[in-house]
């Protein structure tokens, strides 16, 4: 990687870092794209270079992340066993996820709440990844029966979503290992366990 290739990826890195933080820090909506770019020792017309809005900021940082939650729901569809115990195994793992990249589920809530192309975005990216499950619709006996089962899963995923936000970004971890443990029994019931 040149220098110059290797100074705009940084660039691009900070503004996105930056973004992040005031949308924690200030909330998505309050955050101008000036704030952006003066908190992260820029100009207007230099993020403008690399952003043209707050929903590609966003969007930059869960396509980066994209391929973690594919790899995350393609080892839930390789789990050999399906039970709550090997589902908690597979929610803490999401979990580890979630406090990974707690600031960045953060922005996408507030986004998604705002924006109606990053709600679209991210909704494609739950729907893959309902129709890339193997094993949950093996033994459908009809077509209804497996748009029942993913609609399933796409509800499921959601309330994993919501819970793990208010757990893991709004900090409120009363009762979290029954919560989690709640979790596993309704993922392994999905999956017939």
């Amino acid at each position: 990687m040149s220098d110059r290739t290797a100074r705009s990826a940084a660039t691009r890195r900070r503004f996105v870092d930056v973004a992040l933080r005031l949308f924690r820090e200030k909330g998505y909506a309050q955050t101008s794209m000036t704030q952006i770019a003066e908190a992260a020792g820029g100009s207007r017309a230099n993020l403008y270079l690399y952003f043209n809005s707050k929903p590609q900021l966003v969007l930059s940082r869960m396509r980066e992340l994209e391929p973690e939650v594919v790899e995350l729901y393609s080892a839930l569809d390789a789990l050999p066993d399906h039970g709550p115990e090997a589902m908690r195994g597979w929610i803490d793992r999401a979990r580890g996820m979630w406090r990974r990249y707690g600031a960045e589920f953060e922005a996408l809530t507030q986004a998604t709440s705002a924006e109606p192309d990053v709600l679209e975005d991210w909704l494609g990216l739950l729907r893959r990844l309902c129709r890339n499950q193997v094993v949950l619709y093996r033994d459908c006996a009809s077509e209804g029966e497996r748009l029942d089962r993913e609609a399933h899963l796409l509800v499921l995923m959601m309330s994993l979503e919501h819970t793990f936000h208010l757990l893991y970004v709004r900090g409120r971890v009363e009762q979290e290992e029954r919560i989690l443990a709640a979790l596993a029994v309704q993922w392994a019931r999905l999956y017939g366990r």
